[in-house]
């Protein structure tokens, strides 16, 4: 893995979400343009990059890996709480708050900024592993998620968001590949197409999201500090010290570590507004896991060369 490449690569997503973040505030774009732009993303370039990753898989794809990658994806989301729990004790985080950062630490970014980086890194065949992850992602947001985010709890589950374009593009491009199904090349090629446009158009929605935000409140919340160290370095090492030994293939061992090393999932802002949680806590969080995450991915890209 060449590291510069990775800086480089981590350095250009930024400048497009800069670009996102100058766009919204210079008013070239309405406010509603990012949560329109968000959903487009979420419901066609997404699902189309999720479906196109299955022809980018290698021909000689061990399934063991596949069926790996899903016992580490559900072994982690069902871990995670007691960890998120115990991060959130340690920072003595009020009580009021608690749940939020939970939410935080067990739900990274995969999908908007988690997908970009990884194929930029990895290549397009590393799309599929983190599709898979993505599926227990989606299972785990839209259960343990909601009712750590509402007030309601278990009653304000909607089971009707299993239905989503992103989960079943989950599914169907699992299926695809555990039935070797290929679809027609001009309408693979039309995915692609489609599914590329997610990188830019991603980082331009968390770049909107995050010019909401006065900059001077984000970095005055000092128990952020220690809490991007834990969530972005620590984490990230310990799972990389457990896993190595459990892992064989490195290649899929850097995707999983990779993931974990995201910032915090936008997903946490849309929810916490929704369920009338700590808005603003939820956008400081993003903003600044977000921006350290250009330095602390490459430190971790670093270790898993």
């Amino acid at each position: 893995m060449d590291i510069k490449l990775v800086v480089s690569q981590m350095l250009e997503l930024f400048l497009i979400l800069a670009l996102g973040y100058i766009a919204a505030k210079k008013k070239v774009v309405s406010p509603n343009f990012g949560s329109q732009l968000s959903n487009f993303i979420l419901s066609i370039t997404l699902p189309c990059m999720m479906l196109a990753s299955v022809a980018t898989m290698p021909a000689d794809t061990n399934n063991l890996d596949v069926i790996m990658m899903f016992i580490i994806s559900i072994l982690f989301y069902v871990v995670m709480p007691f960890i998120a729990y115990f991060i959130a004790r340690i920072l003595m985080v009020k009580k009021e708050d608690r749940h939020l950062y939970m939410y935080m630490t067990i739900w990274s970014n995969v999908g908007f900024m988690g997908f970009p980086v990884i194929a930029s890194i990895f290549g397009e065949g590393a799309i599929f592993y983190a599709t898979i992850f993505n599926l227990i992602f989606n299972v785990s947001n839209f259960t343990l998620g909601i009712m750590l985010m509402s007030k309601d709890g278990r009653k304000a589950l909607d089971l009707k968001k299993f239905l989503s374009p992103g989960m079943m593009s989950s599914i169907a491009a699992v299926i695809m590949f555990s039935a070797h199904l290929k679809l027609p090349e001009l309408l693979n090629d039309t995915l692609k197409t489609v599914g590329d446009t997610t990188t830019p158009l991603a980082m331009i929605v968390i770049g909107i999201a995050l010019s909401g935000i006065p900059v001077k409140s984000v970095f005055t919340e000092i128990r952020l500090y220690p809490y991007v160290i834990i969530k972005q370095i620590v984490l990230p090492l310990l799972a990389w010290v457990i896993l190595k030994n459990v892992i064989a293939n490195p290649y899929l061992l850097g995707i999983v570590i990779v993931i974990i090393a995201m910032p915090v999932a936008t997903s946490s802002v849309l929810f916490a507004n929704r369920y009338e949680n700590n808005v603003a806590l939820a956008t400081k969080g993003v903003f600044i896991t977000t921006l350290a995450s250009v330095v602390t991915i490459p430190i971790i890209s670093y270790l898993l060369v």
